[in-house]
């Protein structure tokens, strides 16, 4: 092994660094939130108001899952 490979070797792994984890602990934290406070408001409506959102109160917690959730955590810095 060469120093160059032994190098690209070292570094090239995906690096587990103290801000990465943060980050990321941030970003769940975030996204939890959003989606409890959104369960919050859809379950406070009515249900004519849900019907013209094309779901019923049985769906809330499908439709507000986090793997369904568009990722729009970018726009959090600002």
């Amino acid at each position: 092994m060469t120093t160059l490979d032994r190098a690209t070797f070292e570094t090239g792994r995906a690096g587990f660094s103290l801000s990465g984890f943060a980050s990321s602990i941030l970003r769940l934290a975030y996204c939890a939130m959003k989606q409890r406070s959104e369960r919050a408001a859809l379950q406070a409506m009515p249900d004519h108001m849900l019907k013209d959102l094309g779901i019923s109160r049985s769906q809330i917690e499908y439709c507000t899952s986090i793997r369904l959730a568009p990722s729009d955590t970018e726009g959090m810095d600002g």
